[in-house]
C-alpha cells in the first residue's frame, strides 16, 4: 500500500468513520496525517524508554496523564478513562506505550505505537506527551527519537501520525521531518472523550 492509503487506514483503526477531505472544504476543518521514514534520525540525543506493562507502570502513567489533561479541561476521572481505554488497546490494535524517566527517576514522557496490520514496516504514533514540569526543554524531540530507533531496531521503516489541522503539533511534526499525506475528518473516536486533540488532546501531539 502507498502512504497515503496507508494513513487513512491507520485512522479508521481509530475512528471508523474517518473520511478523507476533499480539497474544497476549508482549512482547519480536519486532521493531517503525515508520514516520515523511520530510517531517519530526528535527534543527536534519545531518552531511554521503559516498556509500560505492570499495573504498576499503568498507575504512574495514570498519575501524569490527569496532569497533563488538567491543562485542557478534563477530571481525573476523564484522564483516567483515556488510560483505561489506552491500555485497553495494548490488546485491540497491539499498541505498545513506553514511559520516559529522567536521571532522577521522575517520569518525564509517555509514547505509544501499534503496527499496521496491512503493513507491519510502517507504525503509527499515539500517545505522543511531554509531562508538565519538563516542557520546553528538549525533550519532544529526544522522546520522538527514541521511539524512531527502536521502532526502526524493530524492523518499521516508516512512521505515521495525525495531528489536527488547527493546532500547534502539525507544525511540530513538519518540523521534524513528516510530510502530510492526506487529510481526514475529525471523525467520533473509540473512546469516551477524544483521542488526539478534537476534544481531549492527548495521543499524538505534545
Amino acid at each position: 500500500m502507498d502512504p497515503t492509503a496507508l494513513a487513512v487506514a491507520s485512522e479508521r483503526l481509530l475512528r471508523p468513520g474517518a473520511r478523507v477531505l476533499a480539497g474544497g472544504e476549508r482549512p482547519g476543518a480536519g486532521r493531517t496525517l503525515l508520514v516520515r521514514p523511520a530510517a531517519v534520525p530526528i535527534a543527536p540525543l534519545a531518552l531511554a524508554l521503559q516498556a509500560c506493562t505492570t499495573d504498576a507502570d499503568w498507575a504512574r502513567y495514570a498519575v501524569r496523564r490527569v496532569e497533563v489533561e488538567a491543562g485542557f479541561g478534563l477530571d481525573p476521572e476523564q484522564a483516567r478513562a483515556l488510560v483505561r481505554r489506552t491500555r485497553e488497546r495494548t490488546g485491540g490494535l497491539g499498541l505498545r506505550l513506553w514511559l520516559a524517566a529522567g536521571p532522577d527517576g521522575d517520569l518525564v514522557g509517555a509514547v505509544g505505537a501499534f503496527l499496521l496490520p496491512a503493513d507491519a514496516g510502517t507504525a503509527r504514533l499515539q500517545e505522543v506527551d511531554v509531562f508538565p514540569g519538563h516542557r520546553g526543554r528538549g525533550h519532544g524531540d529526544a522522546l520522538l527519537e527514541a521511539v524512531r530507533r527502536r521502532l526502526a531496531a524493530d524492523g518499521v521503516g516508516r512512521l505515521l501520525v495525525g495531528a489536527d489541522e488547527d493546532d500547534w503539533p502539525l507544525g511540530w511534526y513538519r518540523g521534524r521531518g513528516f510530510r502530510p499525506v492526506a487529510r481526514v475528518s475529525r471523525a467520533a473516536p473509540q473512546r469516551s472523550h477524544g483521542d488526539d486533540g478534537e476534544a481531549a488532546p492527548g495521543e499524538e501531539q505534545r
